[in-house]
């Protein structure tokens, strides 16, 4: 039976990076607990990586922060001893507390030794900082209450490696300075008039994100484009997507795509065993039966997560044998309810079927030639 569920997520992002792309963790269940590890990365609950720095719980339907203000005290970090109104306290020795005294302790302790709790309700857009080196967002889009999501598939406990984490880059993307890839023949190039930059997408992409789409027309499946950002000796950027990443555990159904955090954790697996150096340059979904548009919940998974100014969404309807890619232009999502030039998939997809491929032996034993 389909209930109605509330989506709810971090976009988690490192803070000395500007315009990095974050990464997204689904808030499943009634508690999360995340953490910063020596590695930049981010850990999910696991205390054999890193201690945990906060905690999501949910309480009476809402999520709220759950900070240990004794263990940030003594990190030296005070930003959450600022009473915000919603904010809740509890003692281990006292219980509930209304408001922290002067010194910013419970009123009735005499000593300063053992835990001190705050809970602070969360609202979208809420920002705070996790560890040193990354901040997080909490996000949940307009109307989710009313988004019906198909039941949750848990995937195998060995679906992934331990610990469970995600590398986070703490650098910005290196863009290399390059020729423009026109001589090569595996290479499709896209750039309209209107196009801020062109997009090259391999014919490897080009099979591997239609045949996902006509193998999948009850629903919308999708997964992220991989490749190479660069600039031409003019100075100006132009994106190679030479792979497709397809995203697995996520929620489909007919109207929606969700990526869900083990999407992410697959993702980002595949991506540094198999694509080093590698970039996620966009992502692709499809819209069976539905044309070729940005719906608002494609809005708020490209404006949160795919926010690189190269980082581009390719939408697929293989009802309609089209496609269209949709581009960052001025801070902006360009014409995000009509691709600018969208295309029939038959002229990027050079075959979707395998062909048999004629071979002339150009001599034999009779020295006759032949052709097999």
């Amino acid at each position: 039976m389909t209930e109605i569920e509330t989506y709810r997520a971090l976009s988690i992002a490192p803070t000395q990076v500007e315009n990095a792309a974050p990464v997204l963790f689904e808030l499943i269940g009634d508690s999360t607990e995340i953490g910063s590890a020596d590695d930049n990365a981010i850990v999910l609950a696991n205390p054999n990586v890193a201690l945990h720095h906060l905690e999501v719980r949910r309480v009476d339907g809402r999520d709220h922060l759950l900070i240990n203000l004794s263990e940030r005290r003594r990190a030296r970090d005070l930003t959450w001893f600022k009473y915000r109104r919603g904010d809740a306290y509890w003692c281990p020795r006292h219980g509930s507390i209304a408001r922290l005294d002067a010194r910013g302790w419970c009123a009735k302790c005499r000593t300063r030794r053992g835990s001190l709790w705050l809970m602070r309700p969360l609202t979208p857009g809420d920002a705070f900082d996790v560890g040193r080196a990354f901040r997080a967002t909490y996000l949940v889009p307009e109307r989710a209450n009313q988004t019906k999501l198909p039941p949750r598939q848990v995937p195998p406990r060995d679906a992934f490696d331990r610990p469970r984490k995600i590398a986070i880059p703490t650098t910005a993307p290196q863009i290399a300075t390059q020729d423009l890839p026109t001589d090569d023949s595996n290479l499709w190039r896209w750039q309209p008039a209107e196009a801020p930059f062109p997009i090259f997408l391999h014919q490897r992409v080009n099979v591997d994100v239609t045949r996902h789409a006509r193998q999948n027309r009850d629903r919308e499946v999708g997964g992220v484009l991989i490749g190479e950002v660069c600039r031409d000796q003019d100075g100006h950027l132009f994106v190679v997507a030479s792979h497709a990443i397809k995203a697995e555990f996520a929620q489909e159904s007919r109207g929606q795509l969700t990526f869900t955090h083990n999407t992410w954790l697959k993702i980002h697996h595949t991506l540094e065993a198999q694509f080093p150096g590698k970039l996620i340059v966009g992502w692709y979904h499809t819209h069976p039966g539905w044309s070729i548009f940005l719906s608002d919940w494609d809005l708020f998974i490209h404006q949160n997560f795919f926010k690189q100014p190269w980082q581009v969404a390719l939408v697929i309807d293989p009802s309609l044998d089209r496609a269209g890619f949709f581009v960052w232009k001025d801070n902006q999502v360009c014409n995000p309810q009509a691709p600018v030039e969208p295309f029939r998939l038959a002229e990027v997809e050079w075959s979707d079927i395998a062909r048999p491929r004629v071979r002339i032996k150009l001599t034999d034993p009779h020295g006759a030639s032949k052709v097999k």
